[in-house]
This record gives structure tokens, C-alpha cells and sequence, in this order.
């Protein structure tokens, strides 16, 4: 089913990608191979979820593999060596917007539409993550890096992602932004500051491409600043944010003083059994606005107590967490679980994105290149896109009802087959011309 559903998948959105690709600047001279097939195969390194360039080499001297591929694709499938010398020349941007066209095109489908909250907002999760580290600086010399006392300097490479993400699993790259030494940087790297400075460009990029799509930006606590609220706000952009203890103490104290004139009026409860666990949701918002930085803001929190229970009903462990956020969304009763299950929803970029690409077989972290900022930065765009066509099978209805129906399956069991069948099948693939993608959830 996995194997129908991916090539299905990318029957269905190829054709439109390999054209953007064939449009990219093509910097060689008399070369064998399409851009169109290079970048789709570069794609395909991590859509098949190689661990290395060396790797999908291997498997590309089958026979087999080679055919079958070319069956799914409609192209052939260049040698990594070939790959990787174009993901140098290539310029960055490139591959980015050929992505967010991608991205473009499943929101026009509606695809996307369902998971919006309240049928409005369509929820964007931004964080960093680091990529990569090294003893020493790229051959654009703009990594940042970290000294330690003992003089020991450290080069990592950082970006900061958006992605649409879903209470399903959906965890969609939209864009990306380096953080890298600008002109008159000194290099130290500092997360919060860098980090903060990569947003901003990256808010840019987002307007620029979806400029009348209505988001809300879920963030961490890093965000809840000026500068941030002041680019949502300019962009239209609702948000939550997290509201760690010990920040925005003025802010923090002012919510305290209306929580104890109006602690009343503003709870709200909300209990759910699940076999023998027993999940207590308490909610809290204030009803009166404050202001932050010149910009209006509610507050709400969510105190959630899990009751783990034996098989005479005993209660044998209790964990409780309390969940803070910021929103500029004005909270009401109707309104309060939605907004902080939103807001508790950002953890997916970090799971389903970040966690995945790291441990889940497409190796965010491998250096694919070692030497060349571009490459590397190609290289991880593919990345994305890769995951994006994954993602769009494995999250399919087809999919879910199949591990629903069997509970033994796993999704790496399911790619261990599709493997196996791009090693040692002969037949040719019944790829349906009018498919439709059907997610779950």
C-alpha cells in the first residue's frame, strides 16, 4: 500500500516540480543530465531516506533499482558526484522557492484547509535547530561560532524553519532562513539574538510568498518580544507564544494582580478518560487585555494533571504540567482549549520536524557537504521537499487505516518493503492517473 500511495504521490506533484527545475540556472557546460534530474535526484536521496551520497550510489549501480526509478520518476538518476557539484553552484534561493510553490500548490488544492484553526488560521510553527558542527569555518566563511575559555572555537550550522503543522502529524516546511555572519559580525554565535535576527528575514519571505494567507504563528519563548509582536502585527498574523516564568516579569506581575481580582470568572474544565489514563485539563485565561511593548495580549494557561490507574481503578502515578502562553487572539470560554491546544501544538515542529529529519532515516545532521554553504544549504532544502511527498503518503487515509487495522505495522516496516521492491521487483507500476490525496485526521 505504501509503495502504490508514494508513487501515486509523486505522479500526481512531479510534473509541476520538475518544471521550476528545469528553469533553475544551469551553470555547466554539455552535461548528460536535465537540471530536472539532477535535483530530482538529489530529492530522492532522502525521499528513499538514504543515509549518505555513498549509499544511494550503492544502490544505484543495481540494475533494478535503476529502472524502477526511472519507472516512478520518469528520469534518470545521476551519479551523486554529478548531484552534488550542481547543489554547489546552485543558487540557495532556488530550491527555496521551489518549495514553497510546492507548499503553494497543496494550499490551493485545499488540501491543507481542513486543519485550519477555527476554519480560519492556518497554524505556523517557527523554531531553530542546530544542523551541523565543525572544527572549522566553510568555504564562504560564514559560519557563526562559539569560543570557550579554554580557546577551543566551534563553526555550527543553524537555521530557523517555519512549518505548518497539524494535530494529525503534519509537520510542513514553508521556509527557511539561515543563521549566518553577516557583514561586520563578529561571529559569536548567540541563539536568541541570532536566532531572533533570522526570523525577521524569514517573516519577509513568508509575506512575500503567501502575502494574503491567514496565519498564526506558534512560537516559543524566545519570541515574546517587541520586534515580534511588531512583524505580526505589520504582516496581519495572529499568535501564541510560550510565557516562560521569569520573563516579561512587569507583564507577569500585572497578570497576577487581574488574576486575583477576577480568579472566578475565568476557569473552565475539561476531563478525559483514555482506558487507564485520566487526563484533567484545567483552564485559565484573564478576560482584561494588556499591553506588552505598545501591543495587546491575553493571557491563558492550561494545567493539565494525567492519572495513570491499575486494574482495580487505583490511581498509582500523577504527572501534572502547567502550559502558559501569550496569544494576541482575545480568549473567551468558546475559544480557550482551542487557543491553548494551539499553542501547545508548536512542540510538532520539534517532534514531527526537527526530531524526525534527525532520527527518522533522512539524517539532518549528516554533512552532506563539507566544505560549501550553498551545497549544504541545497541539500537541505531537498531535504524538506522530500519530506513534504513522505508525508503526504505515510499521513494518507489509505495508510492510517491500515495501521489501524493492524496494530503490528509499523511505517518502518512499510519502508523496509518499499525498499526491498525498489531492489528486486521486475513488473511495471500501476500508477493511477486520477489520484487524490486523502489525508488522515
Amino acid at each position: 500500500m505504501l509503495i502504490r500511495q508514494m508513487c501515486n504521490t509523486i505522479n500526481r506533484y512531479s510534473p509541476g516540480l520538475w518544471g521550476l527545475m528545469d528553469r533553475l540556472a544551469d551553470k555547466r557546460k554539455g552535461s548528460i543530465y536535465t537540471m530536472a534530474e539532477v535535483v530530482t535526484g538529489c530529492i530522492a536521496l532522502f525521499v528513499f531516506k538514504e543515509t549518505s551520497r555513498n549509499a544511494f550510489n550503492l544502490d544505484r549501480q543495481e540494475r533494478n533499482f535503476r529502472e524502477n526509478y526511472f519507472r516512478i520518476f520518469k528520469k534518470r538518476l545521476p551519479h551523486m558526484d554529478t548531484v552534488h557539484r550542481v547543489m554547489a553552484e546552485l543558487n540557495a534561493d532556488g530550491l527555496e522557492d521551489i518549495k514553497q510553490a510546492f507548499v503553494a500548490t497543496l494550499i490551493d488544492q485545499h488540501l491543507l484547509r481542513r486543519f485550519r484553526l477555527w476554519g480560519k488560521y492556518y497554524t505556523i510553527a517557527i523554531d531553530g535547530t542546530g544542523v551541523s558542527s565543525y572544527k572549522e569555518n566553510n568555504e564562504e566563511q560564514v559560519l557563526p561560532c562559539k569560543t570557550t575559555k579554554n580557546g577551543v572555537t566551534t563553526y555550527y550550522s543553524h537555521v530557523v524553519e517555519a512549518k505548518f503543522v497539524t494535530s494529525s502529524g503534519l509537520s510542513i516546511s514553508i521556509g527557511s532562513e539561515w543563521v549566518s555572519n553577516q557583514p561586520g559580525n563578529k561571529g559569536e554565535f548567540d541563539k536568541q539574538d541570532c536566532e531572533q535576527n533570522a526570523f525577521e528575514r524569514l517573516a519577509g519571505k513568508i509575506k512575500k510568498q503567501f502575502p494574503r494567507l491567514p496565519v498564526c504563528i506558534l512560537a516559543d519563548g524566545l519570541y515574546p518580544n517587541k520586534t515580534f509582536m511588531k512583524i505580526c502585527q505589520d504582516n496581519g498574523w495572529a499568535y501564541i507564544v510560550v510565557l516562560k516564568d521569569g520573563c516579561l516579569k512587569t507583564l507577569q506581575q500585572d497578570i497576577t494582580d487581574t488574576e486575583d481580582k477576577h480568579r472566578h470568572s475565568h476557569v473552565y474544565e475539561h476531563l478525559e478518560n483514555k482506558g487507564k489514563r485520566h487526563v484533567h485539563q484545567q483552564y485559565e485565561w484573564v478576560t482584561e487585555t494588556h499591553t506588552h511593548a505598545g501591543h495587546t495580549v491575553y493571557w491563558i494557561s492550561c494545567t493539565e494533571t494525567i492519572n495513570d490507574l491499575d486494574r482495580c481503578g487505583k490511581v498509582v502515578s500523577t504527572e501534572s504540567t502547567r502550559f502558559v502562553n501569550l496569544t494576541s487572539i482575545k480568549v473567551h470560554k468558546d475559544n480557550i482549549r482551542a487557543l491553548s491546544d494551539a499553542g501547545r501544538m508548536r512542540w510538532k515542529i520539534e517532534n514531527e520536524g526537527f526530531n524526525t529529519q534527525k532520527n527518522g532515516g533522512y539524517n539532518l545532521g549528516h554533512k552532506y557537504a563539507r566544505k560549501s554553504f550553498t551545497a549544504h544549504q541545497n541539500y537541505y532544502q531537498c531535504m524538506q521537499i522530500a519530506h513534504i511527498i513522505n508525508q503526504l503518503a505515510e499521513k494518507s487515509s489509505a495508510i492510517a487505516e491500515m495501521l489501524q487495522a493492524n496494530n503490528k505495522l509499523t511505517l518502518k516496516h512499510l519502508w523496509k518493503q518499499w525498499l526491498n521492491w525498489m531492489a528486486y521487483n521486475k513488473e511495471d507500476i500501476e500508477v493511477s492517473e486520477r489520484f487524490q490525496i486523502r489525508l488522515s485526521g
